[in-house]
């Protein structure tokens, strides 16, 4: 529950308190302080914004647009607002900088990242506006009709039409369009085919013609179709992802993917979950809340029968990697790390600091948990970087100091104690014996603290405490 809702282990407080209490309803307690507290609000940032501008895993450009977009998520997020009204002011924030190429790089707050991460090209925006929003494909038909789903190519280019209306100044590299002074002409409704010279008009993708007025933009007519409650994907998308983030993997995989050729493993789940989301006003917390109580969310990953094998039937939980945050944010949480936040910006992270330097090392593109994977550098710095060395010794770790030093407690209870900060949970019989024989040995040094530290980095460094399981 803490990874997937605060982005986090929990502290050794709150884990034997956990433990501890025998209130029937302690779960469901657990899971709305979660959803209440700011931690919450600062994962689904965190998430949110690789999922819509995945570019900023390997695009530099595309991540100095990155604080002004978490500050912009983590407003709506704070505030509970509806996710279609996020999307909806998303889709038509105003792109005008007026003649100032820094400008969005000094807006505190402005989803207008998801625009210039794709360079503003209308043939970028309608694929990814489909795909974000919607769970439809259609890159693929940017060229030729789709080979192996029902979408053409001109459905691609009615697509790209709602933003036809965005100009580039004359003479500049449309790669390096972003940055620049950009404006919209807003009666502006087809687009020309660069290939063909064929001018395809605007169009929604159900092929149903756009109900034109002179006071709104195409944009702001896209996205009101869009976020419609009628719209066949637009709920079913917003719930697929949550699915997945929760679960590994969603309902439709990839998460952005719906199609003909690509059915739902369980489509009545899927269809309960969306409509539940649209008659519920797009809550978030309602989805997130809902799939939390499930039965098949507080499975084990343990397999126990060959009948599991198969992810799809979601008979016991996956093992998910965590993402760079969650890494670095469970590291400090255990070895008792406190990384100050800039008052003005939180997600402003000074380059030169141990996260910052971490998350550097450990990002990664995918957004899906089952894929994400630990390199060869990034073992090695698990194993020898400087952070977990420092972490893990007695002199710099607050957690192990804390641990060994204390008088009152037994080794038993000091083993118990870094079971407890690093994998929340109490040592099993097997482990007492095997890391209490270790301890009474003192280990190469011959050291009961030493050998300590010893099972702390082995603890740190396990598989239990690397996944989400």
């Amino acid at each position: 529950l803490y990874l997937d809702l605060a982005g986090r282990i929990p502290a050794v407080s709150e884990t034997r308190e956990f433990l501890s209490s025998s209130t029937s309803t302690k779960r469901d307690d657990l899971v709305d302080q979660l959803l209440d507290g700011p931690a919450f609000v600062r994962h689904f940032t965190i998430l949110w914004r690789n999922a819509l501008i995945p570019q900023a895993a390997s695009d530099p450009q595309a991540r100095s647009l990155v604080p002004g977009f978490e500050a912009w998520l983590w407003k709506h997020f704070s505030e509970e607002t509806p996710y279609d009204r996020m999307v909806r002011e998303l889709m038509t924030t105003p792109i005008d900088y007026g003649n100032d190429p820094n400008a969005v790089l000094n807006s505190a707050s402005s989803p207008s990242a998801f625009f210039l991460a794709r360079q503003l090209q209308p043939e970028n925006l309608a694929t990814g506006t489909s795909r974000a929003f919607l769970g439809v494909r259609l890159d693929c038909a940017q060229c030729h009709d789709h080979p192996f789903d029902k979408w053409k190519r001109n459905q691609f280019w009615n697509m790209a039409a709602f933003y036809s209306g965005f100009q580039q100044p004359d003479g500049i590299d449309p790669e390096n369009a972003a940055m620049m002074s950009m404006t919209e002409t807003k009666g502006v409704r087809s687009i020309k085919v660069p290939s063909t010279g064929d001018v395809v008009p605007a169009m929604f993708l159900t092929g149903t013609e756009p109900d034109w007025n002179e006071t709104s933009s195409p944009r702001e007519i896209l996205a009101d179709w869009v976020t419609a409650k009628e719209n066949p994907w637009f709920a079913r998308m917003a719930v697929n992802r949550l699915w997945a983030q929760f679960l590994g993997q969603g309902i439709v995989q990839p998460v952005d993917d719906f199609s003909e050729n690509n059915p739902p493993s369980h489509p009545e789940v899927l269809d309960l979950l969306a409509d539940q989301f649209a008659a519920h006003d797009f809550d978030l917390k309602f989805i997130v809340r809902t799939i939390a109580a499930t039965r098949v969310y507080q499975t084990t990953s343990r397999q126990t029968h060959a009948s599991q094998a198969d992810p799809t039937q979601f008979a016991r939980a996956a093992l998910r990697g965590l993402t760079p945050e969650q890494f670095f944010d469970s590291l400090a949480e255990a070895t008792g790390y406190y990384q100050p936040y800039r008052s003005d910006n939180p997600f402003v992270i000074d380059a030169d600091t141990p996260r910052a330097r971490f998350l550097e090392l450990f990002r990664d593109e995918n957004e899906s948990p089952l894929l994400r994977e630990t390199t060869i550098l990034q073992a090695l710095a698990m194993m020898n970087g400087d952070f977990v060395e420092s972490a893990t010794t007695l002199e710099k770790s607050q957690t192990l100091r804390a641990i060994v030093d204390f008088p009152l407690m037994s080794d038993d209870e000091k083993l118990e104690s870094l079971f407890i900060a690093a994998l929340s949970r109490h040592t099993t019989q097997a482990e007492k014996e095997t890391f209490g024989k270790y301890v009474t040995d003192g280990g190469p040094s011959s050291s009961s603290q030493e050998a300590m530290a010893d099972i702390f980095w082995v603890l740190l460094n396990s598989s239990e405490f690397l996944l989400n399981h």
